[in-house]
């Protein structure tokens, strides 16, 4: 595996945000928790957590979302997935962030 500087992930890191937030525009729904990264060296995944099912509808706009990324990126990634992943507002994120960070958020409210 290439090695990396730290200049050169903050780099990848910065566009993979880029990329992922503008797809995400007039698509992000309010069952939104929270979108994160994990980069392995050669493959990206890209995981967005949410508090309930999704419509197919809102399903098909992420997925519409991560075409974009794939094509604004596919040539820095041997393979590029994405989680479309349902955990509960009960129950916290904080320790499901991958190795490129949080790209969003949502602050949680305890009831």
């Amino acid at each position: 595996m290439n090695t990396i500087t730290k200049e050169q992930l903050l780099e990848k890191t910065n566009r993979v945000r880029l990329y992922t937030m503008y797809s995400l525009l007039d698509r992000a729904t309010k069952k939104m928790r929270g979108i994160t990264a994990n980069w392995d060296g050669t493959d990206l995944l890209i995981e967005m957590f949410f508090d309930c099912e999704l419509t197919e509808d809102e399903e098909e706009e992420m997925q519409i979302a991560n075409t974009e990324v794939v094509s604004d990126l596919y040539q820095e990634f041997k393979g590029m997935y994405l989680n479309l992943t349902v955990i509960k507002p009960s129950v916290s994120l904080y320790d499901k962030k991958g190795n490129l960070g949080w790209f969003y958020l949502r602050k949680e409210y305890a009831e």
